[in-house]
């Protein structure tokens, strides 16, 4: 029975290897269209989970890659000098050195082995795919509509509920296990939308999908708002605030230093405005008034008592092997004994085997060492200085505009990152380092060479 099945398959396993050899572009689009309506299925023999039909695609796009790479030793080797890209090999060269003197061995080379297959696809894949712009419009148009997808299934679910704050955890079940990445990717693509729509002429678009771009951008909103996600709606503030200084034309090094005294001020009055924010009592509700500022609520809200619970212990972590770290993805079997009563909550456990360290700058320093907290701020901060740069400089409002949808969108998920992480999953794995991609292949190839960009084929990847 089990051969009959094989051979069943066997046709189409011929026509997937087909198209990753002669068309590999049309692939990577599929995966990033695939990807917000994959579902994680259980694989008893591997012990962990996979989603499908997009991780088994990049596996395979993978290897198809770095056999291509090392049997033609032909890539091109700006991308590696590229600065976005020597901080992503950094913190992918950290992450393995951790996972081989990790406490837990086996967690941290499928954790390395999961990010290398995000980082070749989207980004060493995504770098040549995006030497065309209309592959860039493309994964924009492809991954937002499949999110809009999602969110009206979503929404549609919830509304059975009648929209509580309760059933929002499960509206977008099965495809996101989990309302905050959900929110997450979503705030990474409103920027984008709005862009397309505001700035249709930049982006080459017609006034038809600026009316769809339109209708995306209602959805996205829509799904963020009646996600209840709390830190989505701080990134999305945040991206709006960060949208001003370009517009004002704020230069990279003066940001850092008024971002640097902002955070002297912080760490000065920090005891003043702890005592503030313990007075506050308001807990998340279906009240979107209530709800906003349960935010800063840090004596009697579950979720944030609970946030804090968990980077206490990962500090704690931390503190005990602060070069090399605990190994990475193993915070969710340590931190348990790192837990001080005093810190626990109604909705802590003792087993310690669920969740994480709720920030993708805390969790790092605990799994991976101050250099893994290190690798995450080199990529942030020159993302943000290549993005910049190009928004700033670009030839021409093409280049500028996509840079801004880009490092905007980015900017929803660097604050995000402080109270969760999830570049773990695929959910958010995949538009995040995309969007570096395209971030690299604007200032590579659309910005120092126009010509060799617009004329690129599909056989170039």
């Amino acid at each position: 029975m089990f051969d009959i099945l094989w051979l069943s398959l066997l046709p189409t396993v011929i026509f997937t290897g087909w198209l990753i050899i002669y068309h590999p572009t049309k692939v990577l689009l599929f995966i990033a269209f695939a990807t917000p309506l994959s579902i994680k299925v259980f694989i008893e023999q591997l012990g962990s989970g996979i989603n499908l039909p997009t991780e088994p695609l990049m596996i395979i796009m993978m290897g198809f890659f770095w056999l291509k790479v090392f049997l033609d030793a032909d890539y091109d080797i700006k991308v590696i000098r590229q600065p976005i890209t020597m901080a992503i090999v950094f913190n992918l060269f950290w992450i393995l050195v951790t996972a081989c003197t990790s406490s837990m061995p086996l967690v941290s080379i499928k954790f390395f082995i999961a990010r290398f297959w995000f980082v070749t696809c989207f980004y060493f894949l995504g770098v040549l795919m995006f030497k065309k712009f209309e592959n860039i419009k493309a994964f924009f148009w492809l991954f937002s509509a499949s999110l809009a997808i999602v969110v009206i299934y979503a929404l549609q679910r919830h509304s059975a509920y009648l929209f509580e704050q309760t059933y929002s955890t499960k509206a977008p079940q099965p495809f996101f296990t989990d309302h905050g990445v959900y929110a997450a990717v979503l705030c990474l693509m409103v920027p984008v939308m709005l862009l397309f729509l505001t700035r249709r002429r930049a982006f080459g678009l017609s006034v038809w999908e600026q009316f769809f771009a339109f209708i995306i951008f209602v959805i996205l909103v829509t799904g963020i708002i009646f996600s209840f996600t709390r830190a989505a709606w701080i990134g999305l503030g945040a991206s709006a605030g960060f949208g001003l200084i370009l517009m004002l034309r704020i230069r990279f090094i003066p940001l850092m230093m008024v971002a640097a005294i902002a955070l002297g001020g912080l760490s000065f009055y920090w005891t003043d405005i702890y005592f503030k924010l313990e007075s506050n009592k308001k807990v998340s509700t279906s009240d979107i008034e209530g709800h906003v500022k349960s935010i800063y609520n840090i004596s009697t809200d579950a979720s944030n008592t609970e946030r804090l619970n968990r980077w206490h212990s990962a500090l704690r972590m931390f503190e005990e092997r602060p070069i090399l770290g605990w190994g990475p993805n193993t915070y969710m079997f340590q931190y348990s004994a790192f837990q001080l009563s005093r810190d626990m909550t109604i909705i802590s456990v003792r087993t310690g085997t669920q969740g994480n360290a709720h920030s993708e700058y805390i969790g790092p320093l605990a799994e991976e060492g101050v250099l893994g907290l290190v690798s995450i701020l080199l990529l942030l901060f020159i993302s943000l200085y290549k993005a910049m740069q190009l928004v700033y400089k670009g030839k021409n409002s093409k280049i500028r505009i996509t840079a801004a949808a880009v490092i905007l969108g980015l900017i929803t998920y660097f604050v995000h990152g402080f109270l969760n992480d999830y570049l773990d999953t695929d959910k958010a794995a995949v538009p995040f380092f995309a969007m570096m991609a395209i971030l690299t292949a604007l200032d590579l190839y659309h910005q120092r060479n126009n010509n060799e960009a617009s004329n690129v084929t599909e056989e170039a990847i």
